[in-house]
């Protein structure tokens, strides 16, 4: 009876492997280890009860260990995964030699009494097995299996209480196999003997991790979308080492370029083909800091994109991934539609100048009725304007600060919004024709920081973001000092943006030359000298050049001024 069900459980234990495997082709976790520990400590029994001497018992026995040694472990790892709980490896790598050195210690039975002190073969009613008295290597045994039972637990109860993103039915299976095994350690002291309730409690922890091992499946996010993607993917894959040497391709890869079947991996890629041959290149220069990360190429009336990702792999080597996608159809129908979309661009791009015309004049205007309403400041927006193109015009030409013209182009244009902030300022201060209080020129201090706002909210619906940005800095930090004197962010040297820099000059050299309520127009040779000397305290040292350079044409625009009034 005895053997026929040890028959039977070797027999399940064989096909819950099976059926694993189907659950989950790509399980890789400890489940398998656990299954194959299984099956082998269930053999161990069997051999075990078939025995007819000491020593087929003995080396049964040490079969039976196998499993019931390194489950202990292997179970622990199952919980650590069901658990979401990460182990580190030097720890995990610490555990593993604690129960290599306990098996090794099991294995002594027969020529040591460091395990077992005295072993006798017995046989009842047929059935083989022995009688032992435990040794100090036994001991080790029970607290090696007392000690992951600990921890098991342990695991268990954190998961329950603090893992919200854990499956509490895969937490109560595998809290199943906890109880049964410790129960069935329990048994075995009692009945001294272990041959019947050991497999039998090996069977209830495969089924019970069967249902883990579906929930797994179900639960593995990242696994579905691993496998939907791969279902759905259209595109080919394929690796090579910074040395040219083959690692693989996908499926697509193959049906796209059949020339890749004929690579074999690990050896270095063959350049017979176009195909092979631009890769190749490129993998020769893909190191570089100015090589490509993409590229477009057509072949045989198909066109496709590829795009080079790099993976590390060691300190000296890297993987590059190439990515293949035919475009051929995306291409086909850009072509198809060609003619419209360059009616359609032209468009386009009448109506954007139209959108921009109006919202150029808007802004203008909107200055206009600010400087309407400051007493102090007549046609200083228009004046602050010529000025910043006049500095603008000779930095384009011969600075050297490696803007583009579109910078350049996006500054003069947001020139008349820096003082936009005004609006917000009350009559009795901003009309005041003396000299401020110390609250009423705090309040006054708040026009940069209110103009940028204003301008971004003006600008950004219909603007591209980065004049938007250039009209907001001017906006907001025209008034900032080099040295880190100004306001509103008491921002230093280059922490202020250059576009903010050059609007600085102009504001304050347009206040000097200029006529004012309070004050008469300074000689451009004194204007020039204040200017010149606030380098590298209030203005920005590298703008010296531009400025003297400027000086004559800054004057003549100012000296035209006077005239067209006389």
């Amino acid at each position: 009876m005895v053997i026929a069900f040890l028959t039977i459980v070797c027999i399940v234990a064989a096909i819950n492997n099976l059926l694993l495997i189907r659950i989950n082709p790509r399980q890789d976790g400890p489940y398998r280890l656990i299954f194959f520990a299984v099956f082998v400590a269930c053999t161990g029994h069997l051999f075990l009860a078939l025995s007819t001497n000491l020593d087929q018992a003995i080396l049964a026995n040490k079969m039976n260990y196998i499993g019931a040694i390194f489950m202990p472990l292997l179970t622990f790892d199952a919980c650590l995964a069901v658990c979401k709980v990460r182990f580190p490896v030097w720890g995990h790598a610490l555990l593993a030699i604690f129960v290599y050195f306990v098996f090794a210690l099991s294995a002594t039975v027969g020529y040591s009494d460091i395990y077992y002190k005295t072993i006798e073969y017995v046989n009842i009613n047929g059935i083989g097995n022995y009688v032992a008295t435990y040794g100090p290597g036994h001991d080790l045994f029970n607290l090696m299996v007392m000690g992951f039972f600990a921890a098991n637990v342990g695991l268990i109860v954190y998961a329950f209480l603090r893992k919200r993103n854990v499956s509490y039915k895969s937490l109560m299976a595998i809290s199943s196999i906890e109880l049964a095994s410790i129960a069935a350690l329990f048994i075995s002291r009692i009945l001294e003997s272990d041959t019947v309730v050991m497999p039998a409690v090996y069977i209830f922890d495969q089924f019970a991790l069967l249902y883990i091992c579906f929930h797994v499946k179900r639960y593995n996010v990242d696994q579905t979308i691993a496998q939907a993607l791969d279902s759905q993917n259209t595109d080919g894959y394929v690796m090579l080492t910074s040395s040219n040497i083959f690692l693989g391709c996908n499926e697509m890869a193959c049906k796209l370029f059949p020339s890749f079947e004929k690579c074999r991996i690990d050896y270095a890629m063959p350049d017979d083909t176009p195909i092979n041959h631009m890769l190749l290149s490129w993998n020769a220069k893909a190191d570089a800091k100015d090589a490509p990360v993409e590229k477009s190429f057509d072949l045989n009336g198909k066109y496709y994109k590829i795009r080079l990702s790099q993976l590390p792999f060691t300190r000296r080597h890297r993987i590059h991934l190439f990515r293949i996608e035919d475009s051929t159809t995306m291409h086909r129908y850009i072509n198809m539609l060609g003619t419209n979309n360059v009616r359609l661009e032209l468009l386009l791009k009448k109506n954007d100048s139209h959108i921009r015309l109006i919202q150029e004049k808007m802004i203008v205007n909107m200055a206009e009725i600010v400087e309407s309403r400051d007493s102090n400041t007549g046609s200083h927006i228009k004046r602050t304007s010529k000025v910043v193109s006049i500095l603008a015009e000779y930095l384009r030409t011969k600075g050297n600060f490696g803007f583009p013209d579109s910078f350049y182009d996006s500054l003069v244009s947001a020139a008349p919004m820096h003082d936009l902030g005004k609006i917000a300022i009350d009559d009795r201060i901003l009309r005041k024709p003396g000299k401020f209080t110390t609250q009423e020129f705090e309040e006054m201090k708040t026009h940069p920081e209110k103009g940028a706002m204003i301008v971004e909210n003006l600008l950004t619906s219909i603007e591209e973001p980065e004049f938007v940005k250039i009209a907001c800095n001017v906006a907001r930090y025209h008034h900032e000092r080099f040295d880190g004197c100004g306001y509103p962010m008491k921002l230093k040297g280059t922490a202020i943006p250059f576009e903010a820099r050059i609007m600085a000059i102009a504001d304050v050299y347009d206040a000097l030359v200029s006529k004012r309520c309070y004050k008469e127009a300074m000689s451009f040779a004194d204007a020039f000298e204040i200017i010149v000397e606030g380098m590298g305290s209030q203005y920005d040292p590298s703008l010296r050049d531009c400025f003297i350079a400027c000086r004559e044409n800054l004057e003549a625009y100012y000296k035209s001024l006077s005239e067209n009034e006389a």
